[in-house]
């Protein structure tokens, strides 16, 4: 489950997904949610921990250049949107955390949450699967994108892979890739590996570049904190909610400095 200061983050994003603004005073919150916020602060009051925990977040989202979906007035208790399709996003994610039915709805937003943070081509290959039922016709389309036809073999579905990015650099079939596991629960690095088990054979099966060439990341439907993470170098790239927020600066105005 998310920390108390990503529950905190969840409640306003419920409350504004249906109303747009809002205040919100302390009562807004359960009493244990209050207490556990008051914990991870230090055992500080309920306006001051209030307070850390949304100047937490700022920084957090700041680390991964963007902001709030929301601004605030901390006098008033005073709470608007500022990014409604990321603010309904996380709502929406929330409320599926852990339920295995919703697994495939969960990554239907994280796609397209992705396509918001990079220039190129997303696929989620689940959606070919549907269509192309037969293992020969999904291995087809694999091919255009650079793989050849040993990925889904007999009852395998997706070969291990849920979303894939290819980044627009190259051409097939050696355009580099970015591949994205997504779990609909909270971080757990152990089915993450298990996961990229399958990822990693299917990589070997490119035809124009070596595994090692492309990217393994793992979506969770949580938040990334450093604190969660072993001190290791990782396998893959471990992605949470806030790393889906709409980047600060637009992907069309950056530039080399």
């Amino acid at each position: 489950m998310p920390s108390p200061t990503f529950e905190l983050f969840e409640d306003i994003c419920n409350e504004l997904s249906i109303s747009g603004e809002a205040i919100l005073p302390n009562e807004f919150l359960s009493d244990d949610r209050l207490r556990d916020l008051q914990d991870e602060c230090g055992g500080v009051g309920p306006d001051v921990a209030f307070e850390n925990a949304l100047i937490a977040l700022a920084k957090h989202f700041e680390s991964r250049d963007a902001a709030l979906p929301f601004s605030y007035d901390l006098a008033t208790r005073s709470f608007k949107v500022s990014d409604k399709a990321y603010v309904e996003f996380v709502a929406k994610a929330s409320g599926m955390r852990g339920v295995r039915r919703d697994s495939r709805a969960f990554e239907i937003a994280t796609a397209n949450r992705l396509s918001k943070r990079g220039i190129g081509a997303f696929h989620r290959t689940g959606w070919p699967r549907l269509k192309n039922k037969k293992v020969t016709e999904f291995n087809a389309y694999l091919r255009s994108l650079g793989f050849d036809s040993r990925v889904a073999l007999g009852k395998e579905k997706d070969g291990g892979l849920d979303i894939l990015w290819m980044l627009p650099l190259g051409a097939v079939p050696r355009r580099p890739i970015l591949s994205f596991q997504c779990k609909n629960g909270s971080y757990d690095i152990e089915d993450a590996f298990k996961s990229n088990g399958k990822t990693e054979m299917s990589f070997g099966c490119h035809e124009g570049l070596l595994s090692t060439v492309h990217t393994l990341c793992v979506v969770f439907n949580d938040y990334i904190e450093e604190s969660m993470l072993l001190k290791k170098p990782f396998p893959f790239v471990p992605l949470g909610l806030s790393d889906l927020a709409q980047p600060l600066v637009p992907l069309t105005s950056l530039a080399v400095l």
